[in-house]
Formats: structure tokens, sequence, C-alpha cells
């Protein structure tokens, strides 16, 4: 019988706990001081940002989600493992807040510059340049023609970038799709296939041993026998709620302060959401005064609170089958206001997402980033071409020696491309082109 006790391994690095500080309280010291998480900052959530008005981007959004995965975390922590016993207390209890806003600070941390569609450019460039790819298995040219950020954040987080060295529990919980890009054999049954945690996938070629010893360490069931697919660890579905709260709720707020979406359009599913909060006492009385801005702070904060309350009462309800690993659903799906949240999430897609500065980005991450890819990877893989290797110079960071292979050669350029921040990416593109030259400090 699988007990909630396996899924919180406290003390599970053997790394003991610094006086006044948990370690996974240390997991997150450790993000917000490394420099992947630093460059979240100049990094396109949605919107591109304003000259007089604020909205959110990769750093700020990571950071709300942090805060609402934490209340998550510890409403869990005394309703599903206090009540399951095991010698659980409030101590280990609130660990569990910490723990799931460790893994929610590095959620978006392997974003590529100019949100989503920069991992839909990676792709593209992949896609039409397969010769760059001779001598790959399909499962490795897969890691690059469906390009994920959400593997490129375990890269970073598990092996990448020196310094983290953060608890198993943190990378299980961060790991939202235990699968690799191209399940070798299928999965066990066709209908493993559809379940939430294998929409997308979780790990490259590179880091597929990693993922595999750090889900077999929990015991998480396999669902392929041939291939790398595992069920997602319990309290991933917690980070995962916690980045739809903020992403339908948030981008929501910024698209009607800056006038993209009236208020009165998504008053009443706001509204609706609230009334829905299981815990009366936090509900929110009455509509909110003063003008727009105020009121759709005020439906925010209030949408939010009820949107936590309602995803933990899910988890309560789903424990059994979440800890079994049978769960294949999502929890923001499942609750009272689900309906209500997806009419925001259909109003967001027809004005925010498709709103034309937005669709300016993403034309302009496709142009920078093939740009970008097209010379480094001609570069790197035609180095006695002297214009060619004299274009690779200028990147002596990508350190990419004699001898690399192929795949690791293109990951490492990958790597270096995705890590990039907006404004680096496209000062870097003008410089190739010619467009700027280079200024003396």
């Amino acid at each position: 019988m699988t007990r909630w006790c396996d899924f919180v391994q406290l003390g599970d690095d053997g790394r003991g706990t610094t006086s006044g500080r948990s370690e996974y309280e240390r997991d997150q010291d450790r993000i917000i001081f490394s420099s992947p998480f630093r460059r979240l900052n100049d990094k396109t959530q949605v919107l591109p940002i304003p000259e007089h008005y604020f909205v959110h981007n990769r750093m700020t959004h990571s950071v709300e989600t942090s805060c609402v995965g934490r209340s998550l975390g510890n409403i869990v922590g005394e309703r599903v493992l206090e009540a399951a016993g095991e010698g659980w207390g409030q101590a280990e209890s609130r660990s569990l807040g910490d723990l799931v806003q460790a893994a929610c600070l590095a959620h978006d941390i392997g974003n590529p510059p100019f949100g989503h569609s920069g991992e839909d450019a990676i792709s593209s460039f992949f896609a039409r340049r397969p010769e760059v790819m001779e001598g790959l298995t399909e499962a490795e040219r897969r890691d690059f023609t469906a390009f994920e950020g959400n593997a490129q954040g375990f890269r970073i987080i598990s092996s990448l970038s020196p310094g983290l060295h953060l608890t198993r529990n943190t990378l299980a919980t961060f790991t939202k799709y235990p699968r690799e890009s191209l399940v070798q054999g299928g999965y066990d049954e066709p209908a493993q296939a559809k379940r939430r945690d294998q929409k997308k996938y979780g790990a490259y070629q590179s880091e597929a041993a990693v993922l595999s010893e750090l889900m077999s360490s929990f015991g998480l069931p396999r669902l392929s026998r041939t291939g790398l697919a595992f069920a997602r660890h319990p309290f991933a579905f917690l980070v995962e709620a916690a980045d739809d709260v903020c992403y339908l709720v948030i981008d929501l707020e910024d698209a009607v302060r800056l006038g993209i979406i009236a208020l009165a359009e998504v008053k009443d599913a706001l509204e609706t959401i609230i009334e829905a909060n299981p815990d009366g006492r936090s509900r929110g009385r009455g509509a909110p005064a003063g003008d727009d801005n105020e009121r759709i702070a005020a439906y925010r904060a209030r949408a939010i609170n009820s949107l936590v309350f309602q995803c933990a009462a899910v988890f309560e309800e789903r424990r059994d089958e979440i800890a079994a690993g049978s769960y294949a659903g999502s929890l923001t799906k499942e609750i009272p206001s689900a309906e209500a949240l997806e009419r925001i999430a259909t109003v967001s897609e027809e004005k925010l997402y498709r709103y034309r500065p937005v669709l300016e980005i993403e034309a302009a991450g496709f142009e920078v980033l093939d740009g970008l890819l097209d010379s480094l990877v001609d570069a790197a893989i035609s180095p006695r071409d002297a214009r060619r290797r004299a274009r690779l110079e200028l990147f002596p960071e990508l350190a990419l020696p004699e001898g690399l292979g192929r795949y690791e050669v293109l990951r490492r350029i990958t790597d270096y491309v995705a890590g990039m921040t907006d404004s680096f990416a496209l000062s870097t593109f003008r410089k190739l082109r010619g467009m700027e030259l280079p200024k003396m400090y």
C-alpha cells in the first residue's frame, strides 16, 4: 500500500537541516540566486513590457505561482498528510508548502525567450533542417524537433546549472511530465498516452537516466515496459494547479489593466469562482469598490484564494488515486468553478493571446531564434569554413571542444539560445546580421 510519507522523504539527500532553514527553503534560495532564474526577469510571459504600466514577465509569474503553490501545499499538508497519520505532525506537513513553493519557483526556468512561441521557433528550426541531426537516433531527433521547456528546465535543475543540487523531492515535484520525448515501444495500455501527465515530455535523452532513477526512487508506477514513462509524483499536481491558477487569472488582470479585455466581460466568471470557495470565511463579500484597475485587483485576489481551496479539496477527494499513480486528470478541471475558468480561458484566447503586439512578439521570436540557431549550428558543424569559424569564435561560452558528438553539440547550442533573455537574443541576432554594430564600454 502506498504511504504518503514515501513521497516526502525528509532528509532524503543526507544534507541535514541548517539552523532556521529547511532543506526545501534551501532549494528555494538556490533557485532564486541562480543565473537561469534571474534571466526570467527579461523573458516574456505573454505581453510585451509597456512603458508606463506593469505586466508580468516570467520571473514575476514564477514568484506568484510559488506563493499559490505554498498555500496549496500547506492546506494539503494539514488536510491530507496529517489525516493520513503515519507519524505526520505539523512541522512535516508545513514542509510540504516549502517543497511545492520550491518546485513552483523553478517551473518555468527552462522556457526560452519570447514566450511559448520560442519553443515553437526552436522546434521549427530543427524540423526544417533535418540534415544537421545526421546520425542521431529517432528519440534524439525528437528532443530537438519537439523542443520542450519542461525538459529544458529539468536539464537545468538536475545537471546543467552548477551549485543547485536540489533535493530529489523538489526535482520530482517539479516534473509535471515524467516521460521521454519518444516513448520507446509505446505505452503498456493505449489509454495511458492520453493521461494528463503524458501530454508533454519532461526529459531529453541526455537526462533520461536521471529521470528514471528519480521516479523509481519514489516507487512511481511505470507506464511503459520498454520506454521511459512514469506516473506523476503526487505533489506535481499542486505545481500544475498553481501554474494554471496564476496564468489564467493574472494574465487576465494584465489584459484588463491594459484595456485589452473589458472587466464587464469576465466579471460574472470571476464572481462565480469567488462564490464557489469552499472556505466561506475567506470568500469576500460584496462587489469591490473603485475603478476597474482596483476592482480587477480585488477580484483577482479573491478568485485566487477561492481556487486554492477548491484545488485542495479536489486533491483531498482524489488522494488515494493520486497516491497510487492512477489519477490521470487535472485538479483545475474538476473544481466546482471549472466552467467559469474555461470561460476566462476562452476570452483570453480570443482577445489576449491573439492581441496584435502578442502576435508580433511571436513572429519576432521565430525570426530571431531561427536566425541564431542557423548561424550557430552551421558554424559548429562546418568549423573549417573561415567565415563560420569566425562567427563561432564570438561565443567562447558555448564551449564546443573537438570530439563532441553531434547530439551534444546541438544540445549545447540549444541550451545557449534557450537560456538567452529576450533583449540579449534580439541584440545578438542584430549583430550577427550586421544590423547593429558593437558598442565600446
